[in-house]
């Protein structure tokens, strides 16, 4: 077993890589968080999507799995565009923006949250969006539209340290293991999947749990008590501390995501508005 203090100071260290200069682009990055997570500044999305800056965000997206870029004006169909420069957009079955089926709207005066203790309002809860998808989003982006005077932030946790860090057995034991997902919760016609417990990144060739609260069920050809019981000791390693990073949300602010590695969490700790504008870019069948 890898010591777990170790598994942090590698992906400290990787998290850090000069992250003092700025980008072939023009672009300054530093450390966002220790677990995940970067800034950059220097870019305009409304005017500076150019090849060479896509194709940079592209490489900083892949090493730090999420990016902070502040500042973004974007409407809604600037926002579509600027995700397809990343590959195809899915659509939704919840709220869509009046303007393209390919922006999600979230948020407004009938969405607005009070927090009591005990009660978790729909649309908590740690998750992969969309992981009910037979094809599951590889992005997702979040840009901020109306924000609340206090509380609305946003937490995300690294699931490739989670993987990293789980004693060897425990990864011998789901390595090959596959669990439902189900988008139900959403209506009766959205579709559900079965991907596997541990994911393998497509361009990184990293691992990461792949499971999650919200929408993973039950792991395929376990008893259900076995399955409960494994669930939820996956649940609870991927979200520990050391993995997380939580965002503080300003206006304008767009996140970015890599889907595949990161699992995110909304904190429903407020009672003004709202409002955020999403964009999800499909993926292939996770493996």
């Amino acid at each position: 077993m890898v010591p777990f203090l170790s598994m942090v100071e590698k992906t400290m260290a990787e998290n850090a890589l000069d992250m003092s200069l700025d980008g072939e682009v023009g672009l300054a990055v530093r450390e966002a968080g220790v677990a995940l997570g970067a800034r950059v500044e220097g870019v305009d999305l409304a005017r500076d999507g150019d090849d060479d800056t896509i194709a940079e965000l592209r490489e900083l997206l892949l090493a730090h799995h999420l990016l902070v870029l502040p500042e973004q004006r974007l409407s809604a169909l600037e926002l579509e565009r600027f995700g397809r420069r990343w590959g195809d957009l899915l659509t939704h079955p919840a709220t869509r923006h009046r303007e393209t089926d390919f922006v999600q709207w979230i948020g407004g005066k009938e969405r607005m949250f009070k927090f009591f203790p005990g009660v978790h309002p729909f649309g908590g809860g740690w998750h992969s969006d969309m992981t009910w998808h037979a094809t599951p989003p590889i992005i997702t982006g979040l840009h901020a539209q109306r924000l609340p005077k206090s509380g609305g932030d946003t937490a995300f946790a690294n699931q490739h340290l989670a993987y990293d860090t789980l004693d060897e057995e425990t990864r011998a034991r789901i390595g090959t293991l596959n669990a439902f997902h189900t988008g139900k919760v959403f209506g009766p016609e959205v579709e559900d999947s079965v991907h596997p417990v541990v994911r393998t990144h497509e361009e990184s060739g990293r691992k990461a749990l792949y499971v999650n609260g919200n929408f993973t069920k039950h792991i395929i050809g376990m008893p259900p008590d076995e399955s409960e019981a494994l669930l939820y000791r996956l649940f609870s390693h991927a979200t520990r501390p050391e993995f997380v990073y939580r965002h503080h949300w300003q206006l304008h602010d767009l996140v970015l995501w890599d889907n595949r590695s990161v699992m995110h969490y909304a904190i429903a700790d407020y009672e003004e508005p709202r409002i955020m504008h999403r964009i999800v870019v499909q993926g292939g069948v996770p493996r």
